[in-house]
């Protein structure tokens, strides 16, 4: 593994930003701050200010301290704990101040959404909006990104926007996000009001979706398009979904495949990351594989199948895709329920999109998560050879002779 953001808080992590400006960097450190749960420590907008180094004491007073990791285990609760450590660690983050957090979830809504503000030197602001989570109601909503012209959330950023400028009228705003969080960065400022709009000085989302086309070419990039910078992994499929800027950075990463996501693996030299010129094929063939299966349902096509996909994820009562993971039996049978009364359609959709993600899950470099991923797969594949008749909508739904099966 090379060198990422835990050694480049070792390497930079004295150097105020007087001394050595802000980059991209500490962008992608900023939004990967997001993830934490700040609940009763960061104040509510308008209610005070904590430095992150305060915020961090009262954070593993709360949880302990914090593991040690290289940032190769996977776990990255784990990865986001030892980065708000280290990063509070030093005179370059410690004082920053944090304000403005706000965390939301709503199951019903499909909304998941949160985010804190950060003043990173007087007058100017970071505005980091948290990524997708381990909650099946943000899972959701990132493929409904894929359905609907807005998800809920891209409401609460707008609005959220709204209210940390109004608190901070004289400040100088910096928006971004990782994931899904990127995601609703861009679509805050592009949507923001028109006195908000000259405040923001830029935009960052590291490796976040993209827009519907429609709403790209309705023009609300026009006057913000300069300001945006998209960066992506080399093989990157999250931030390649859907329309999307060229990326003005591709950079290198430790991880393979779908784990490049993880911004953690993201390689830096110096104060910079390291840049490639293209895309792996790797990440091209997998833009054309989601896109074409994307493509291939009108929206109302694709809403009916996000809905019926979150059906057969949340049957069996777990509310978190770590929760669905651990008992992957009470899984198989609740999802067999779930799917039994679908239309074979939709019913083919959902198993190709469950297959898609076991697929993904293969490729898991850490041997034992590579071991549980076949597994689950060869459990899933054994179910559906089982019922077969059942699954795929044949005319004849007659129990297998002999003693009745459990599924």
């Amino acid at each position: 593994m090379g060198s990422n953001v835990y050694d480049y808080l070792a390497w930079r992590g004295d150097l105020t930003l007087a001394e050595r400006p802000f980059n991209e960097v500490d962008n992608l450190i900023l939004s990967l701050l997001s993830y934490i749960d700040l609940k009763d420590i960061v104040p509510l907008p308008g209610q005070g200010e904590v430095s992150i180094a305060e915020a961090a004491k009262a954070y593993f007073a709360r949880r302990g301290a914090p593991k040690e990791t290289l940032g190769e285990d996977g776990d990255t609760a784990v990865e986001w704990d030892w980065l708000f450590h280290l990063a509070s660690q030093t005179e370059r983050f410690g004082p920053m101040m944090m304000s403005c957090y706000v965390d939301k979830l709503d199951t019903r809504a499909d909304k998941q959404f949160a985010a804190v503000s950060i003043e990173t030197e007087p007058g100017r602001l970071y505005l980091a909006y948290r990524g997708t989570s381990d909650d099946l109601a943000g899972w959701k909503e990132d493929l409904l990104l894929a359905c609907v012209p807005q998800i809920p959330s891209h409401q609460e950023a707008k609005r959220y926007l709204t209210k940390v400028a109004e608190l901070y009228p004289d400040h100088s705003l910096t928006l971004g996000g990782h994931s899904k969080g990127g995601n609703l960065a861009v679509y805050a400022a592009v949507t923001a009001k028109k006195a908000i709009r000259p405040r923001i000085s830029a935009v960052w989302t590291n490796d976040g979706p993209g827009f519907q086309q429609e709403f790209v070419d309705s023009g609300v990039f026009a006057d913000m398009v300069d300001r945006i910078h998209v960066i992506v992994p080399k093989s990157s499929m999250i931030g390649l979904l859907l329309t999307q800027r060229k990326p003005e950075m591709i950079v290198d990463s430790s991880q393979r495949g779908v784990l490049q996501h993880d911004g953690i693996s993201w390689q830096v030299i110096r104060g910079h990351f390291v840049k490639l010129t293209e895309l792996s094929a790797e990440s091209l063939r997998s833009e054309a594989r989601i896109n074409e299966w994307i493509g291939n349902m009108d929206l109302e096509q694709r809403r009916h199948f996000v809905d019926a996909l979150f059906q057969t994820l949340s049957a069996s009562g777990e509310q978190t895709v770590s929760g669905i993971l651990q008992d992957v039996p009470k899984f198989l049978n609740a999802s067999y329920t779930a799917m039994k009364d679908l239309d074979k359609e939709t019913r083919e959709r959902v198993l190709d999109f469950i297959h898609l993600l076991i697929d993904v899950a293969a490729n898991l470099e850490n041997e034992q998560r590579r071991i549980e991923a076949q597994l689950f797969l060869r459990a899933v594949q054994e179910k559906l050879q089982a019922i077969p008749k059942v699954l795929w909508g044949t005319e004849e739904k007659q129990e297998p002779k002999g003693e009745k099966q459990r599924i």
